[in-house]
């Protein structure tokens, strides 16, 4: 459904635009170590450990930024309820593709720190042909 549907109501988020450009930044610096880790085949526990935290970091940095919009889970929903009483049904997936909607530009910069821990690790295990150090936290 496109954006035109959604409720317009001020919801009083943050605009975090330009903290997720600079963890996206961060995020391809460690990317770019690991690409030249990778290519000189020259992961070792201590490496991996390292750019595992900074990768972590960055998850987690993402992650509070966005607890305001898990806050808005309920609300929101209620909103769709009210206003779509006699759709319950076109409620729920407006609701649903909103909330989705407003949880994008988070949900897109983690996946990708999710994406690079497991390139990590099985870099890690095609390497050594063990578990990585993270493994045993």
């Amino acid at each position: 459904m496109p954006q035109e549907d959604f409720i317009t109501t001020d919801l009083k988020l943050p605009n975090h635009e330009n903290e997720l450009s600079k963890a996206q930044e961060v995020l391809d610096k460690h990317k770019k170590r690991f690409e030249t880790i990778k290519l000189q085949r020259t992961i070792d526990g201590k490496n991996h450990m390292e750019l595992y935290e900074q990768i972590v970091r960055v998850l987690d940095y993402v992650g509070r930024l966005s607890m305001p919009a898990f806050d808005l889970e309920y609300p929101l929903e209620e909103m769709y309820i009210q206003k779509y009483k006699g759709a319950p049904a076109m409620a729920k997936t407006l609701w649903l593709e909103h909330y989705e909607h407003i949880h994008h530009p988070y949900t897109l910069l983690k996946n990708r720190c999710f994406r690079l821990l497991e390139e990590l690790d099985e870099e890690f295990i095609n390497v050594h042909k063990k578990n990585p150090p993270n493994w045993n936290i």
